[in-house]
Order: structure tokens, then sequence, then C-alpha cells
């Protein structure tokens, strides 16, 4: 029976001892997602668990009574509509994962709000977005599409809040068309994961290579193998992403992904790749999977890219080969091994064979050999 002196209280039996926690939603019925569960210190004794879940759930209904829209003016200027759209708990800033802020959505916004954000959304006309689009191409090509598509987002936000000014912006740029960046045509080979598997051990940092055989041999995305850390309400952040427990002794992998949310099995010991990995690399007993050698805790993912640049440099490998590349090197291998994009899709977990097509960046020669061999079976049969 729930008591009702701790509400939002829930506690489960660890190896260490029973763990206590503090869930936001079973405190108060509806609260947003976007409030996370908190573990409470151990050491705390009864009364003074129920006290915290107390506190916790008076600052959470403060929070809630509170209006949505934060104390930020707009007072006309692109720097304010972005404020706003940062801040708003309401836009879809706050919808996107943790690392789609930081990783995408952040760097953008700054560049928004320095190059242009003191112009006026009211005086803005098509040459503006033209202009600005030639300029940020110079710094990249896919970071200039990038930009475009949130200052689409910003505006379609600023116009549904009806601010002056944005509908009529958002019009103009929601008919203008730009160059897209060519799809990328970039994958890791086989050759290429393996050097990288045997230098991260040779430099004393095998999970790398562990991370990337393990992608490369069951293409799921770097988010789903070395996990991510979001922030946990307004406290510290913490980590959520593959653990132990989800790999059994036989080295079967249970998994749902973090995207499309597919349930994933995949047994282990069918890749070579991830064979190899493990001769350096050892899982711990408990907890994440994957943990930084120079931490002791999980990756955060910047570090692990930057990490990962050094072994790949140091391997030999072109540096035009992301990390990212290696998911598009296991579709690649699969669709040309089996002349299937159908198979390309199962491994992948995607929707859509047009999907997998994006992520196929083979040229059609083992398909085509494939077809062309059993075309000559087939006549072969009827001779």
């Amino acid at each position: 029976m729930r008591r009702t002196d701790r509400p939002g209280y829930l506690s489960r039996n660890r190896k260490s001892g029973r763990a206590h926690y503090w869930n936001p939603q079973r405190a108060i019925k509806g609260a947003p997602e976007t409030f996370t569960t908190k573990r409470l210190a151990d050491d705390l004794s009864d009364k003074e668990i129920a006290a915290e879940c107390r506190r916790l759930t008076e600052d959470l209904r403060k929070k809630l009574a509170k209006p949505h829209r934060p104390e930020v003016e707009y007072n006309g200027t692109i720097e304010s509509l972005v404020d706003l759209f940062r801040t708003d708990t309401t836009s879809s800033f706050h919808t996107v994962k943790h690392s789609t802020r930081v990783r995408d959505y952040g760097p953008s916004l700054r560049i928004i709000s320095k190059n242009v954000g003191k112009r006026r959304v009211d005086k803005l006309q098509a040459s503006d977005f033209r202009r600005w689009y030639a300029e940020w191409r110079l710094r990249g090509h896919r970071r200039a599409a990038g930009i475009i598509k949130l200052l689409r987002l910003i505006l379609t936000y600023g116009a549904g809040e009806r601010l002056h000014g944005c509908r009529e912006a958002r019009d103009i740029l929601g008919g203008m068309r730009f160059e897209q960046p060519p799809a990328r045509r970039i994958a890791m080979t086989y050759e290429q994961c393996r050097a990288i598997v045997l230098k991260s051990a040779e430099l004393g940092h095998p999970s790398v290579g562990f991370v990337e055989a393990l992608k490369f041999e069951t293409a799921l995305r770097r988010i789903d193998v070395i996990g991510e850390w979001v922030p946990d309400g307004d406290g510290p952040f913490r980590w959520r992403g593959l653990t132990v427990g989800q790999i059994s002794k036989s080295q079967i992998m249970t998994l749902t992904t973090s995207k499309t949310g597919a349930e994933v099995s995949r047994d282990l010991t069918l890749y070579p790749l991830v064979q190899l990995a493990l001769e350096n690399y050892r899982i711990p007993d408990v907890g994440p999977v994957v943990i930084d050698e120079n931490t002791g805790k999980p990756y955060w993912e910047n570090r692990y890219t930057t990490k990962f640049r050094a072994i790949r440099d140091a391997a030999g490998v072109p540096a035009d080969v992301w990390s990212m590349d290696t998911r598009a090197g296991a579709v690649t291998e699969t669709v040309d091994a089996t002349g299937s994009l159908d198979s390309g899709r199962d491994l992948a977990t995607h929707s859509t064979v047009q999907m997998t097509a994006k992520y196929n960046r083979g040229d059609g020669l083992e398909k085509s050999r494939v077809i062309a061999l059993a075309r000559v079976e087939r006549r072969n049969k009827q001779a």
C-alpha cells in the first residue's frame, strides 16, 4: 500500500542493498516527463526519506503552478525570439533529446544570435535569408542547411505564439528553397573497423574498439551503445543506456532502441569483430556496459568522439570516416552480401526501405552480381 507521507516514493532491491527513489509522475498525476526520477541518498533514515519526498513534491507543485512562459520579453529582435524559444518549456526545444539540444540546436542558436540576433523580425526580407545562407555556407554546407532549418522552426514557434512579425517572416522563409548538401556517401569498411579495434587496444582504450565493433556488427546507433547523460530535473545529470543486465551469460544482448523503440536481440558470439574487441575490453560485472577508461564512468558523447578521432587517425583510417559512418558500413555490407535492402532494413530496424537506402553507401555492384548470377542460374534450369 502506498504511504501518503512520502509522495512519489519508489524503492528497488540492489546487490548493494535497497535503493530509494522519488518519481515525479508518481508524486503528482500528469507531471510532465521532462521531470525525471531522482535517487535518494542511501544513508537516509525512514523519517528523512519521507521528508525528502514531501520536499521534492512541494517544489514540483510550485514549478507546475507557474506560467510556462519564462521571464523573457520579446522585443521584436531575432535574439529575443531565440531566448524565448530556449526558455519556453512548451517550445519544441524542450521536446527533442538532450543530446540533440546540445549537439545540434545549441551551436546553431548561438550562431543565429551572434550573427543576426539584432535584426528586427518584422523587417526581414527574402534577400536577408539568401545572404545569410550564403555566408553560413562558407562555414560548411551542412551547417548552413541546419541553421536555416532551425530558423524556420524558431519563426514557426513565434508565429504560433502570435509574436509580432513572426508569421510574415515564417511565410517568406517557408516559400524559399535552398540547395541541400549532398547525401553522405562515406561508409566505414570492415578493414577500417578492425584497424580501429586493434589500435584502440594498443593505445589502452579498448572501449572505443568495442563500441565501433558492436555498431558495425549490429548496426546499432552510438547512443544505444554508450548511452547518454541527461539532466535530472534541477539536479545533476544522470546516465541512461545499455547495461550489463541486458547481456546474458551466453552473450545474447537485448534492448529497445532509443529512436524508434524497436525491440532488438543480437547474439554477440556470432560477430567476429565484437569477439576480437572483447579480447581486450572487459565488460563490467554490473552497471553500464561501456566505460571511459579515463574517468571510470560512461562516456559523454563529445569525449567519445574526441577519443575516436585520435584512435582513427592513429589507425591510419581516413579523416573523412566518422564514427557515425559505422552504422552505414553495417547496412552497406549487409545489402551487398544479401542483395536485399530488406535485410539491411531489418538489421538497422528502419521503418522503411527508403531510409535503409539512405544508409546504403554502396554503388550496387555486389547487388547486381547477385542478381546476375540468379538470372543465369534460372536460365540454366530452363535450358
